[in-house]
């Protein structure tokens, strides 16, 4: 078909013609849409702005989430507080508002230098906080003035309360503003007065914890006082946190701990790993280092040569003196270098090369075997079971049941402690490994150091018989994979029945922390802090003899109960406690008896 050139001539016009006209169509929606959204929409918005108001948004600050133990009470959670604030346009004189302030709370001088410097850089409009968490007397007097105050208002915020003080405070840690740093992170980008966790599972869970922000828009006028709330957003609290210790069993053993000047209490869930009690002490309290700080407190906090700040737990590192025997004992088994049989008889001392390797015993413990030298912790029988099987095997079993490891739990500086072998001391030292460091490895001390948790995990692997489980303290609801070590197996069953006597049995090194009400096994230790001398170790009565509170050993014990279906794995440090046997194990003990009267 054929078109003459007219008719192609009108079609192009008509295309022409009806393009123009939906082009000016579409133009014409638009900026109806767009007289509609500020006619009728947000008639309100632009009014507002044509009386010379300003619209205004403010973030809305979300609160922290609860933290809760395993029973759900609540240890951490938040209550509500007054900051007093100063807007400076609102003022004539800034002068007079902060002198008519201070008559009701006491403002520094210092302090009203910077207050008036900080208003001549800050923008147009924006607040001053001249008080935080004032009391409800200082609420009260502000509330009664405020109207004859100019540039002054109240706001409401909310604070974060740790209900068992310090109680928790090591693993809990606290909160406080961010510093230059921090001000960056994602979780708190949009909200840079928003307080942060600064230290413990606070400062790990700060992405859950925080919440969202929420905002609203209002209306402000040339005063800069609020006329109305236009559109508002709700922040969204932050998500809960459920912790696996046990808030009975945390006090209770912190309260053994206070009779002493530093230490540590964990207890394990020897089946699924569960963290029910990680006490630490000296401690201190989080509610008075957040929001209104105490100086003088945080001060005393500093300087205080125990440290309280410490989470031994998991920071305090220690020679584990004879809780070690029982991983020589295992590698020995394991490797053939003795079985239930073999014997070696202590007179005292053993030599090796021109030195003399001593027992605690000094006339000694006579004929031993495995079991009775775990159970009257006899240091000879140890020192003959190194020679043989050398130190980088009893490295490679200490390893095998969790020491020298830092654990996949949310605690920032776990300390790794030391299983040292002839690799480690080359590397670390640059020197090469002397047959004498491997006795003295063999009893727990030299370069061996333990924090508590893995004292406590590896005693759950002993206890459970080679099933190894992490330690948890999330109540998250996932399982963790166990992992068997079935080559150790039948070493652990003659390790059980050695731990049983050391507390059931007559010379057991425990024994005297024998329970009528239940039955539990375990191994007690003593750290030497120092270097003991010849003339010292003669003397009949050195181990009678007061000594200062930094010179002594620290005291150790390890166990768990109940023996026949063990449950719960426990380790306790004292630090300069003296012996294992009349310290730690005796706490041991109370823990325990505890947890079955409890319940738990």
């Amino acid at each position: 078909m054929f078109y003459s050139e007219d008719k192609i001539q009108y079609t192009v016009l008509n295309r022409r013609s009806f393009f123009l006209f939906t082009l000016k169509l579409s133009l014409f929606s638009i900026v109806g849409w767009r007289l509609y959204n500020i006619q009728i929409k947000d008639s309100d918005k632009y009014k507002t702005l044509s009386k010379n108001n300003q619209i205004d948004v403010e973030v809305l600050y979300p609160l922290r989430g609860k933290i809760l133990d395993i029973n759900n009470n609540i240890l951490v959670s938040n209550k509500k507080v007054f900051d007093v604030y100063l807007i400076p346009e609102n003022t004539t004189n800034i002068n007079k508002t902060l002198n008519q302030i201070s008559n009701i709370i006491k403002i520094e001088f210092s302090k009203k230098r910077k207050i008036i410097e900080l208003s001549k850089k800050i923008k147009k409009f924006e607040k001053i906080k001249i008080f935080e968490n004032i009391n409800w007397e200082e609420l009260e007097k502000v509330e009664a003035n405020k109207l004859n105050i100019e540039g002054i208002f109240i706001s409401q915020d909310s604070m974060r309360v740790y209900n068992y003080g310090n109680i928790f405070s090591h693993l809990l840690g606290y909160i406080n503003k961010p510093n230059q740093n921090e001000i960056s992170l994602p979780f708190i980008s949009n909200m840079p007065d928003l307080d942060i966790g600064k230290e413990g599972l606070e400062r790990s869970f700060n992405p859950i914890l925080v919440g969202k922000a929420g905002q609203r828009e209002i209306e402000v006028n040339s005063s800069g006082r609020i006329i109305r709330e236009i559109s508002r957003k709700d922040s969204i609290q932050g998500d809960n946190l459920q912790l696996t210790l046990d808030l009975r069993l945390q006090e209770y053993s912190l309260n053994l701990l206070n009779s002493h000047r530093a230490g540590s209490i964990v207890v394990m869930d020897v089946q699924t790993g569960h963290v029910l009690c990680m006490a630490s002490t000296p401690t201190y309290d989080p509610n008075k280092i957040i929001k209104k700080p105490n100086k003088e407190y945080w001060d005393s906090l500093l300087i205080n040569n125990l440290s309280p700040l410490t989470f031994r737990s998991i920071q305090g590192l220690y020679a584990p003196g004879s809780t070690f025997k029982m991983i020589v004992a295992i590698a020995g088994l394991y490797y053939g270098a003795i079985d239930t049989g073999t014997s070696h008889f202590c007179n005292g001392k053993v030599s090796l090369g021109d030195r003399l390797y001593h027992c605690w015993k000094n006339n000694g413990h006579g004929s031993m075997n495995v079991e009775s030298a775990i159970k009257e912790s006899c240091d000879v029988f140890f020192y003959e079971i190194s020679k043989k099987i050398g130190i980088d095997k009893i490295a490679k079993v200490a390893k095998d049941f969790g020491l020298g490891k830092v654990y996949d739990i949310p605690l920032n500086n776990q300390k790794t402690g030391i299983v040292p072998s002839k690799k480690w001391k080359k590397e670390n030292l640059d020197e090469s490994w002397y047959p004498g460091e491997t006795l003295i490895s063999a009893i727990g001390q030299g370069f061996v150091l333990t924090n508590p948790l893995q004292l406590a995990t590896m005693t759950s692997i002993i206890a459970s018989e080679g099933n190894v489980v992490e330690p948890k303290i999330i109540n998250d609801g996932v399982s963790i994979n166990k992992k068997k070590l079935e080559k150790y197996k039948t070493a652990i069953k003659i390790i059980k029945k050695a731990m049983f006597k050391v507390v059931n049995e007559n010379k057991g090194t425990a024994f005297k922390s024998k329970s009528n009400e239940i039955v539990f096994s375990g191994k007690t230790g003593t750290s030497q802090v120092r270097r003991i001398t010849v003339a010292e170790r003669e003397s009949d009565d050195f181990r009678k003899k007061e000594v200062e509170w930094n010179k002594r050993d620290h005291a150790l014990f390890v166990g768990y109960m109940p023996h026949d279906n063990p449950k719960y794995s426990i380790s306790v440090v004292i630090e300069h406690g003296g012996s294992g046997a009349s310290t730690a194990a005796p706490i041991a003990k109370q823990v325990f008896q505890f947890i079955n009267k409890s319940k738990i």
